[in-house]
């Protein structure tokens, strides 16, 4: 497991007490130059986004690798961030962008023929803790849910496993809270017809 991905949290971190500064406080000491602050940023968010781009890129590796690449433009573009929206937004708008990056480059290595053939292959099974269960269906579920285009599936994954509102699935997607609830919808909708096709 990558250093940037073990938790450190303390206590005050973990319970999210007051004495606990928000992710854009955060950001903007790491912006002034405080890499305290920014390794905090990553301990605190690192698990949910690799587990978000696990579902957009396949396996747990490339997922850690497109996580890592997201922190490395984070940082590189704090002087841009605005600390009046929120981080997490900003972070999984990032992240999408990463993931578009890690296909296309997938797709260029695959048709000139460099691509590893065995990571094409199904990806690995979920940790323990993340089986809710029977693994079959979730097998079958995560197959399905990579049938759907990205703009359907990336709203869908913020919304139902993220948790994301739909104004900043809006602004991860940079379309309108509107438009953001119609494509959960859409993709809601895709998947049960997917899944009463297959029987």
């Amino acid at each position: 497991m990558p250093v940037w991905l073990t938790p450190l949290m303390s206590r005050n971190e973990a319970d999210g007490s007051a004495l606990d500064p928000t992710d854009e406080q955060l950001a903007i000491r790491a912006r002034d130059g405080d890499a305290q602050a920014f390794n905090r940023l990553m301990q605190r968010h690192a698990p949910r986004l690799v587990q978000f781009l696990g579902r957009q890129v396949g396996s747990r590796a490339d997922a850690e690798d497109v996580a890592q690449n997201t922190f490395i433009a984070i940082h590189r573009n704090l002087a841009r961030y605005d600390p009046s929206r929120s981080f997490v937004t900003w972070m999984f708008f990032i992240a999408r962008n990463k993931a578009r990056d890690h296909h296309r480059r997938r797709a260029v290595m695959n048709w000139i023929g460099l691509e590893d053939r065995e990571a094409l292959l199904p990806a690995e099974t979920p940790d323990p803790e993340q089986v809710t269960g029977d693994k079959a269906e979730l097998a079958r579920a995560g197959a399905v849910l990579k049938t759907l285009p990205e703009g359907l599936r990336t709203p869908l994954l913020l919304s139902a496993v993220e948790g994301l509102s739909l104004a900043e699935i809006g602004a991860v997607m940079g379309i309108s809270s509107k438009a953001a609830e119609v494509r959960v919808y859409r993709a809601r909708k895709r998947l049960k017809e997917l899944f009463a096709r297959e029987g």
